[in-house]
């Protein structure tokens, strides 16, 4: 406000000079944080750097389970389809049972079967944890290994010269690895009838296959074996492979306290000419804990227009110890040429335990397998995937044996 004084003089300083200031009552404090907004924020932050670390590493667990799961169903279907595509060529250019068949005019020492299983050569680890559980062994006969075709020259005695049509082998090693002592030689002809016969020796230079037993010829009387020089018949290699679940007993796989092996496998094994003992093993897949078959479906009514299946429903129904059943190896019994389908399952473990996951063992044979323990784990379970499928058999559907 402006007012004149009485000399006439306007008064701003002195008006501006009487304005009281107000005192700043934060003047004297210091800014920032003060000790209970401090200690506040940083458990705030705690908290928040928890929840995503707890996050992160659920997150981390979860994507390593489903990542052992599709690693095991890719091994586990890997393994299964290596035995489906044996199984179905059963039967083919081969015989479905040796000791049935009219076309095998000289029947082999060794009885032959297109299948045979046993419920008692698998192995279950850490069994007394693992109640219920019996791998079936599938043992198959056939052209399984070798696909070749080959032909014959002449034929004498016990020896079979081959011709020379560029599929042979092509030295010694080969030669003696394809024609080895642990398979069987086919020969058939043009008539339909097949003989088979074991390996002893083979020569590649002179381009012969020498097996255990004189090759008869067709005289009269008897129409069962080669004419003239034996000349053009068709030579099949054959032999006897085994799927089961072994005990992993390689260098550095695990093992308990008393040295028994924690960890199947199930293997591909090439049998002697015999079917009763290892040539030599491949593995398919690891952690294996179950082979198994069911739904196994027989022709009951070959001789007639009808077809009737009799499905039996477990391995147990189609072999009993000490051999017999359908698909025993007892040639009594023995029905491998009725059979029309199958159905076929492996069962896998995770390589490492589930934390949480509680073991539930079967409580009969025939229940899904969930889950599978080992010794001294308290604090979970393997979980176990299952892969199955259905087989059918239709070289022995038109042989109809």
């Amino acid at each position: 406000m402006c007012m004149r004084n009485s000399r006439g003089e306007f008064a701003f300083a002195q008006g501006l000079l009487a304005v009281r200031v107000q005192p700043d009552s934060s003047a004297g404090r210091a800014r920032g944080f003060n000790l209970v907004e401090l200690l506040m924020s940083m458990a705030l932050a705690t908290i928040i750097f928890m929840a995503i670390t707890t996050l992160f590493v659920k997150q981390t667990e979860v994507m390593q389970e489903q990542n052992e799961l599709i690693v095991l169903n890719r091994e586990a279907r890997f393994g299964l389809d290596h035995l489906r595509t044996d199984l179905t060529s059963l039967g083919s250019n081969s015989t479905p049972n040796s000791a049935v068949d009219p076309s095998v005019c000289i029947k082999p020492a060794t009885q032959i079967r297109a299948l045979t299983v046993d419920t008692t050569v698998g192995y279950v680890a850490a069994s007394s944890l693992n109640a219920n559980i019996e791998p079936t062994a599938l043992t198959l006969f056939g052209s399984l290994d070798i696909k070749t075709r080959y032909r014959s020259q002449a034929i004498s005695g016990s020896t079979v010269t081959l011709l020379d049509d560029g599929k042979l082998p092509v030295d010694q090693a080969a030669w003696d690895e394809t024609f080895a002592t642990d398979r069987f030689l086919r020969i058939s002809g043009a008539d339909g009838q097949q003989m088979f016969f074991a390996i002893a020796s083979g020569n590649q230079s002179s381009k012969t296959v020498t097996v255990a037993d004189p090759i008869p010829r067709v005289t009269t009387g008897s129409n069962c074996g080669y004419t003239g020089l034996g000349v053009n018949y068709n030579i099949d290699v054959q032999n006897f492979v085994r799927y089961r679940v072994v005990a992993d007993i390689r260098p550095g796989a695990p093992l308990d306290v008393s040295g028994k092996a924690l960890q199947g496998l199930l293997v591909r094994e090439r049998m002697n000419s015999s079917g009763t003992s290892v040539k030599n093993q491949l593995v398919l897949v690891e952690n294996a804990i179950d082979l198994q078959i069911y739904d196994i479906g027989f022709d009951i009514e070959r001789s007639s227009e009808k077809v009737k299946f009799d499905v039996k429903r477990l391995a147990a129904d189609v072999f009993v110890s000490g051999g017999g059943g359908l698909l025993g190896n007892l040639a009594s019994e023995a029905m491998p040429e009725a059979l029309r389908f199958v159905t076929i399952k492996l069962s896998v473990r995770t390589t490492w335990p589930r934390k949480g996951l509680v073991h539930r063992p079967r409580d009969v044979s025939w229940e899904p397998l969930t889950t599978y323990l080992l010794p001294n784990e308290l604090d979970g379970s393997h979980p176990v995937m299952s892969v199955a499928s259905r087989v059918a058999f239709p070289t022995l559907v038109s042989r109809n044996l």
